[in-house]
């Protein structure tokens, strides 16, 4: 008969009850924590029932200079997304006077369903409130942000949170709610981090109620992280719209929340969600918000409206694409109509004080006449820095040539943005579009570099510094002439200017002034003339002469609308 060690077994015994113990203490608890500043550890649990949990850990709180340093964990509702419990409440009221770290612990009751759990750490900015009122405060905030509070010590390897619950309580990675929700979606993208831009087309087949949940970063009237939804064929904003509500979204004050129900006819739509390089879910400057996952954007629609949406969308595309322009472009586009046609015009910009920096006009080919400019008093906030502006408007052009600009200066532009940049990014610039599609075929692009413009009789263009240039010609009969001329001039005095001389009588028929010139757009001293002169059969010499300074590619100043043609044209009427 074989012996039994009674020693061994029983110490097998205690083992295996060891081990069945930690198993069942690790099926109805769960752990977070251990996380540096700006980071989020998080995790997720189920009730069966209602029930009571339990909620214990180790926080902290540390000042210095006024900013508080956290160490503090959260629980929200996996359905509503809306916060059930917070260490933060307790942080103002007892625990958080900037004392290190302390123990807590509490129950409280929840209903049957799912939860997340959250702990962080991250300075609460809310509670600094410097001024800078003379030099010295300047000099205390400079050395203040240069040390970062990087003195504050601390072991974020204790700090952690914990909840627990007898029965009913099964623990999960806290993502799995989310992503259910993400794949049963129309768009989402969530948890998004920094420089990111998300994009994705979706289309409706009869009019449609959508919910939109929209999670981001603004402060006062400016967005860095943020959505739009526009419609594909018009290019115009959607959503937001001036129904939107933008509320607190806990943590930081410029995390904001926007939950809408929108009505939207069929058609064809793009969401696109941006972000900018700080604050978001890869890493928080202040603190995060309660639904930190659903960093993003999320539309979704009622199961029995899923018929109603598909992914076929068609490839929309500008007629004229003079986008994506970057710093000290100067791009253009010629374009012919063939009979009168009606062109959405989109131009992004920049215009900081009054005047445009970065701007788009449509001349006429023929008239050198401007029909089009983009203005601050047409335009509207295109999202990001509040110098960001954008037009889009549909207007009426009669058949004939044209050609399109875009001008920018020396900063803020696509890819080099010197503050938030733009919701669409991708546009900055000036595109043109039909109105119908059936308006395509009667538009043909040319190079205007190339056009040989059959209207110009003589032309002195491109002037640089200091030069003195003529061109002679002949007019065969008394003829209407247009003349078309920029120049510099300020104080009532032309300092680049041009005039026209009767080489039989010797005589100044014509000179550009002051007075009979306007402004030519860019800084106040550009000037222009384009207007009609009479000139009698005979012969005749074009002059143009500039001073030292602010010509054709050496500007020191913004340059005029029209700085290619830099000088004087004589054109046939």
């Amino acid at each position: 008969m074989m012996k039994i060690n009674l020693k061994l077994t029983v110490t097998v015994f205690c083992l295996l009850v060891s081990v069945f113990t930690l198993n069942a203490q690790a099926d109805n608890e769960i752990s977070i924590g251990n996380v540096s500043k700006g980071e989020i550890d998080f995790a997720g649990f189920k009730l069966n029932k209602d029930a009571a949990i339990h909620i214990g850990g180790t926080g902290a709180s540390f000042e210095s200079r006024g900013n508080k340093l956290a160490f503090y964990g959260w629980i929200i509702d996996s359905e509503s997304r809306e916060l059930v419990w917070s260490l933060l409440d307790a942080y103002e009221k007892e625990y958080f006077h900037g004392d290190g770290e302390f123990d807590f612990k509490t129950d409280i009751e929840l209903k049957k369903g799912s939860y997340e759990i959250y702990f962080t750490g991250m300075y609460d900015n809310s509670f600094y409130k410097y001024q800078v009122n003379d030099f010295a405060d300047l000099v205390q905030e400079v050395v203040r942000v240069i040390a970062d509070d990087d003195d504050l010590y601390y072991k974020n390897e204790n700090y952690k949170m914990t909840v627990s619950c007898k029965e009913g309580f099964t623990s999960n990675s806290g993502r799995e709610y989310i992503d259910k929700m993400v794949n049963k979606a129309i768009v989402s993208f969530v948890r998004t981090g920094d420089d990111e831009i998300e994009t994705k087309n979706f289309a409706l087949t009869s009019e449609t109620k959508l919910y939109i949940y929209c999670e981001g970063e603004r402060e006062g009237l400016e967005f860095y992280d943020f959505a739009w939804i526009y419609d594909l064929k018009t290019h115009e904003k959607v959503w937001p719209n001036n129904l939107t509500d933008y509320n607190r979204a806990g943590g930081g004050r410029k995390n904001f929340i926007a939950f809408q129900e929108l009505i939207l006819p069929a058609g064809e739509y793009q969401v696109n969600y941006v972000t900018d390089g700080s604050h978001s879910y890869d890493r928080w400057n202040v603190m995060p918000p309660n639904d930190p996952q659903m960093w993003g954007i999320t539309v979704w629609c009622d199961n029995v409206d899923k018929k109603n949406v598909s992914e076929n969308t068609r490839e929309h595309l500008p007629v004229v694409d003079l986008t994506k322009v970057r710093d000290d472009d100067f791009v253009s586009k010629g374009f012919e109509l063939t009979k009168d046609v009606d062109l959405r015009v989109i131009c992004l910009g920049e215009i900081a004080d009054y005047e445009p920096n970065d701007y788009g006009w449509i001349i006429n080919a023929k008239t050198r006449e401007t029909i089009w400019k983009f203005s601050k008093a047409k335009s509207e906030y295109a999202g990001g820095g509040k110098k960001n502006r954008i037009v889009n408007e549909v207007i009426s052009l009669e058949k004939g040539k044209y050609i399109a600009y875009f001008a920018s200066d020396g900063s803020h532009s696509y890819r080099d943005w010197n503050t938030a940049p733009p919701q669409d990014q991708k546009m900055w610039g000036l595109s043109l579009w039909t109105v119908k599609d059936d308006d395509k075929s009667s538009i043909k692009l040319f190079n205007e570099e190339e056009l040989i413009d059959e209207n110009v009789i003589v032309e002195i263009t491109r002037v640089r510094d200091n030069e003195r240039k003529y061109e002679d010609f002949v007019i065969n009969k008394e003829s209407k002439v247009r003349i078309y001329a920029l120049g510099e001039g300020d104080d009532g005095e032309m300092h680049d200017t041009g005039w026209l001389k009767n080489m039989d009588t010797g005589k100044i028929v014509w000179e550009m002034t002051y007075r009979t010139s306007e402004h030519a757009g860019g800084a106040n001293k550009n000037r222009m003339y384009n207007n009609y002169i009479v000139l009698p059969k005979g012969n005749y010499r074009l002059y143009y002469e500039t001073d030292g300074s602010h010509s054709y590619m050496d500007w020191n100043a913004d340059p005029p609308l029209d700085q290619m043609n830099y000088g004087i044209k004589i054109l046939k009427e």
